[in-house]
């Protein structure tokens, strides 16, 4: 907090000044002016439900009004017979995740490019998302070499594995057998289900703890 002293004749009084804002300007007509106040309470991620095919344009806005968010894409080669096209494919539809306090809360939901907080079945608190989840989740987009698919059930989950060779080396988390051609490994996503890669079973370590 900022104090002030300000002296009138020999008296001196102490103001207590707020502390600054930052001021958002939102240009698509949502909120032509959003005011915040800094705040100690700590930020945690949330996942926000938006239209489909919105969700880069959703992660721009939020980037504008200094809102960190992070939407899960996969680079990806698109071949036809006379050319190749580089995309960006979008993992987990139509899902934005923000980090975000109480406040920011509050203000994101008035915008109307974000349908709502994801939440748990039966409960209206926002659901928190643990940022490890988030950062293996950064960790297998960035280096997998196969496609990264997001899966709301898989048919056994196994043991807790660590990735310790290869691309994905220092990845953490559970086996997941489709078949016996392939092995998988997911990384959970609280709400989401599990993003599953493909992984080399000699890259595999089965964690004891």
């Amino acid at each position: 907090m900022r104090i002030a002293r300000l002296f009138v004749g020999q008296a001196a009084a102490e103001l207590y000044l707020p502390p600054p804002t930052h001021t958002f300007i939102c240009n698509n007509g949502d909120s032509k002016l959003l005011q915040t106040h800094e705040s100690s309470e700590t930020k945690y991620w949330a996942a926000l439900l938006v239209k489909i095919n919105t969700e880069k344009s959703v992660a721009r806005k939020l980037t504008e009004l200094g809102i960190e968010n992070f939407v899960p894409t996969q680079t990806e080669f698109h071949y036809w017979s006379d050319r190749r096209k580089k995309i960006e494919r979008v993992v987990i539809p139509m899902v934005v995740f923000a980090l975000v306090n109480k406040e920011l809360e509050k203000e994101i939901v008035k915008f109307s490019f974000v349908y709502k907080f994801m939440s748990y079945p039966g409960r209206k608190d926002v659901a928190k998302i643990p940022t490890e989840q988030i950062d293996m989740l950064k960790l297998m987009l960035e280096k997998a070499n196969s496609s990264v698919e997001i899966s709301h059930s898989v048919q056994k989950i196994g043991e807790k594995i660590e990735i310790i060779r290869g691309p994905l080396k220092g990845l953490s988390g559970e086996l997941c057998y489709f078949d016996r051609e392939k092995t998988k490994v997911g990384v959970y996503v609280e709400l989401l289900g599990y993003a599953c890669v493909s992984v080399n079973k000699n890259y595999i370590k089965i964690r004891n703890y």
